[in-house]
C-alpha cells in the first residue's frame, strides 16, 4: 500500500468478552496502519439475547438502550470523518447499518465471527422459533450490508447466506498482545501436581459437563483444577466433579485472566458435540497456547487445523477420552512441559494480532466511491431506484469479483464510476451528450467508446453489465449474442431491466422502451445467447411501485407537451439524463431508501425491476 490505512473500529461491542476486534485493533496498529476508535459497549451479551425468547417484554427496554448508545456512537464518530475502512466488531449485526449510513462509501468489514441465529439454537432454543428466525434475518441483513464479512474458519462459510459467502474471509481469532506477554513472563515453579484451568460462560459449545465428569473421575489424581465462569451448565458441572480439588471463580477480570491462566500447565479448550461445537475454534485455546499452556480440547477439522500437533485432541463429549488424557498428563511431566513448549511455538507462529491483521489488511482496498482525502470527486449519486438496483448490483459484483468490465449503456457514469473503481473498465454511450458528462465522472483509465464497434477485445472481459439498457433494443436477442463475444469463457453476464409486463405506463413510453419482462423471458433470453442463468431476481419492493407511480404521472405530462411524439430511437438517446438527481442529493437519497433496500431483499419475487447474472459456458 503506497500510504496507511485509515482504520475505524465502530459499535457496541465490548472488548472484554469478545477479546477478537482487540486483536485485529492491536494486529493493525502494528502494521502500521491509522487507527480510531468509535466504541460505546451495550453490556447486551449472548444470554441476554436468549433471556429474551422467554421475556419479550424486555425488548422495549433493550431497543431504548441500543438507541441512546447509537446516538453517543454517532456523536463520537466526529473524530473518524473519512476513514478507509470501517470495523464493526462482534455482535455488531445491527451497529454494521449505522456505520454503513455514517460512513456510506468507506469498506465496511464486519467481524460476523459465528452466526446469532445459530448460537441460540447452541444454547437450546428451537430454530424455527420467533426470536431465532428474528436473528437469522437480522444475520442476513449484516452480511448483505458489508463489503467484507470475517469468519474464524472455512467451516463458518458455509454458514452464511450463499449470496454473501463470495464475500467471506477466514482470519484465525488470535491473541491479544498482553497473553503473550504474560506466557514470556510467567515464572511456573514446580509443583506436586498438574494445574488444570478452564475458563468460558458453561454454553453447551463448552461442553463443561464432560470436563465435570472427568474431574469427577481423576479426584484421587495429583490435579488442581481452576474453573472460571458461569452459565446454563455450571451447576451440573459442579455436581459432576463430586471431592475434587476444584476452585471455582465466577470470573476473572480480563485484564487479570492471561496471568491467571498462564499459572498453570493445562488448559482446556471445548468438548460439546452441537454443529456450531464442531465448526469453531474457541478464543480460550488461542490464548492459552498464548500464555504457554498445554492445550487439551475436541477432536475436530478446525481446532486441528488450528493447532496441528500443539495440543492433545480428545473426541468430543467423551469424558473417558478427557480423563485418560488429562491423567496420561498428570504422571508424564515431561509430554507436558514438551506440550507447553509446542503451543507457545504455534501461538508465536500464527496466533500474534499482526499475523491475524495482516491476514484481513491484504484483502483491503482503499474505497474509490467516496471523496478521497486529497479531494478528488465523490462518486455521482445515484436516483432513488437505482440506488435500489445498486444494492442488488454490488452483492453481485462482490461475489464475481471482476478485474474487467465492459459496460453498454453508460448513460451519465454514475454507475460505472463505480465499476470503474475497482476494475478495467470499457463503457460504450451512444448518445453523445451523455458520453460527455460520463467522460468528466470516470476515473483515469477508464475507456469510453461511442460505438461497440471500436472495441476489438473478443473474449476479454470478466463481466459484461447493461443497466436498463436491453429493454430499449428492436432485438435484444442478437444485441446480447454480439455483446457475448466479449466475454470470456466462464466469464459472466450482469443485467437490469424492467419487469412486470402488465405494469407498462407512460414512463415507459416516454424514454423508449420496446417491451417489459419477466423472470422467465430474461431467463430464456440467456439462454438463447449461450449462457447458463445463475440467478434472476426481483427488486424494489414495495417502494419501487411508488416510484414508479411518480414517474408515470411525470411522463404524462411530458408527453402531452410533446408538440411532435419523437421516436423510440430518440426517446431512448435521452433516456439517460431523465430525472437525474444533483450531486448533493446522493448521500441524502442512499440514507432515505436504507429501509427500502433491506425490506426488498425479503421479496426477490416481486418488485418493479429484474436484476439477472449468467455465466458463459467454457
Amino acid at each position: 500500500m503506497s500510504r496507511p490505512l485509515g482504520v475505524t473500529f465502530f459499535g457496541t461491542y465490548d472488548e472484554r468478552r469478545h477479546p477478537r476486534v482487540r486483536v485485529l485493533r492491536e494486529g493493525l496498529a502494528d502494521l502500521g496502519h491509522d487507527i480510531t476508535v468509535v466504541n460505546v459497549p451495550l453490556d447486551l451479551d449472548t444470554s441476554d439475547r436468549v433471556r429474551l425468547a422467554s421475556e419479550p417484554w424486555r425488548a422495549p427496554v433493550i431497543a431504548l438502550r441500543l438507541l441512546v448508545t447509537w446516538i453517543r456512537l454517532l456523536v463520537r464518530s466526529r473524530r473518524a470523518t473519512r476513514p478507509d475502512v470501517v470495523i464493526v466488531g462482534y455482535l455488531g449485526h445491527l451497529d454494521v447499518h449505522l456505520a454503513r449510513a455514517r460512513w456510506p462509501h468507506a469498506h465496511i468489514v464486519v467481524d460476523h465471527l459465528v452466526s446469532l441465529a445459530d448460537t441460540l439454537q447452541d444454547r437450546g432454543l428451537d430454530r424455527w422459533s420467533l426470536l431465532v428466525r428474528v436473528l437469522r434475518a437480522a444475520d442476513w441483513a449484516a452480511t448483505a450490508q458489508a463489503d467484507t464479512i470475517l469468519v474464524d474458519t472455512p467451516e463458518q462459510v458455509d454458514q452464511l447466506p450463499p449470496r454473501h459467502r463470495g464475500k467471506a474471509l477466514t482470519v484465525p481469532v488470535g491473541a491479544p498482545h498482553r497473553w503473550f506477554d504474560v506466557g514470556r513472563d510467567a515464572a511456573r515453579p514446580p509443583s506436586a501436581g498438574l494445574r488444570v484451568v478452564f475458563f468460558g460462560l458453561y454454553t453447551p459449545l463448552h461442553g463443561a459437563p464432560t470436563i465435570g465428569e472427568a474431574v469427577g473421575k481423576l479426584a484421587d489424581q495429583p490435579i488442581s483444577w481452576t474453573m472460571i465462569g458461569t452459565g446454563q451448565d455450571r451447576a451440573t458441572t459442579e455436581q459432576l466433579t463430586g471431592d475434587a480439588r476444584v476452585a471455582w471463580l465466577d470470573w476473572v477480570d480480563s485484564d487479570d485472566l492471561p496471568a491467571v491462566v498462564a499459572d498453570h500447565d493445562v488448559c482446556l479448550g471445548i468438548f460439546g458435540r452441537s454443529p456450531k461445537a464442531l465448526r469453531v475454534v474457541p478464543n480460550k485455546v488461542f490464548q492459552g497456547a498464548a500464555a504457554g499452556c498445554a492445550i487439551v480440547t475436541s477432536d475436530t477439522t478446525a481446532q486441528r487445523t488450528a493447532l496441528g500437533d500443539a495440543a492433545v485432541f480428545v473426541p468430543p463429549q467423551d469424558a473417558v477420552a478427557l480423563t485418560h488424557a488429562l491423567e496420561r498428563l498428570a504422571n508424564d511431566r515431561a509430554e507436558t512441559d514438551a506440550l507447553r513448549r509446542a503451543a507457545r511455538a504455534r501461538a508465536e507462529q500464527a496466533f500474534k494480532p499482526a499475523f491475524a491483521a495482516a491476514c484481513l489488511a491484504a484483502h483491503l482496498v482503499r474505497p474509490h466511491d467516496r471523496p478521497s482525502r486529497d479531494g478528488t470527486p465523490a462518486m455521482p449519486p445515484l436516483a432513488p431506484r437505482a440506488a435500489l438496483r445498486w444494492q442488488l448490483v454490488r452483492d453481485r459484483l462482490a461475489e464475481l469479483a471482476p478485474q474487467t468490465v465492459l459496460e453498454m449503456g453508460t448513460g451519465q457514469g454514475a454507475v460505472g464510476a463505480r465499476l470503474a473503481a475497482a476494475s478495467t473498465y470499457v463503457g460504450v454511450e451512444p448518445d453523445a451528450t451523455s458520453r460527455a458528462t460520463a467522460a468528466g465522472r470516470l476515473p483515469a483509465g477508464a475507456r469510453l467508446l461511442p460505438d461497440l464497434d471500436e472495441l476489438h477485445d473478443d473474449g476479454a472481459f470478466d463481466l459484461l453489465c447493461a443497466f436498463e439498457v436491453l429493454e430499449h433494443l428492436p432485438d435484444d436477442r442478437a444485441a446480447l449474442d454480439r455483446w457475448v463475444r466479449h466475454v470470456r469463457p466462464g466469464g459472466h453476464v450482469l443485467v437490469s431491466v424492467p419487469a412486470e409486463p402488465n405494469r407498462w405506463g407512460s414512463h415507459d413510453e416516454l424514454v423508449g422502451h420496446l417491451r417489459r419482462y419477466t423472470s422467465t423471458d430474461l431467463e430464456e433470453l440467456f439462454e438463447s445467447a449461450g449462457l447458463d442463468v445463475v440467478a434472476v431476481e426481483h427488486y424494489g419492493f414495495p417502494v419501487g411501485y411508488v416510484l414508479e407511480a411518480g414517474r408515470n404521472i411525470v411522463a404524462r405530462r411530458r408527453l402531452a407537451r410533446e408538440a411532435t411524439p419523437s421516436d423510440a430511437a430518440t426517446r431512448t438517446a435521452s433516456s439517460g439524463r431523465q430525472l437525474q438527481p444533483p450531486p448533493w442529493a446522493g448521500r441524502v437519497i442512499w440514507w432515505a431508501t436504507a429501509p427500502a433496500r433491506v425490506v426488498q431483499r425479503r421479496f426477490p419475487d416481486r418488485g418493479p425491476g429484474l436484476v439477472g447474472v449468467a455465466r458463459r459456458r467454457c
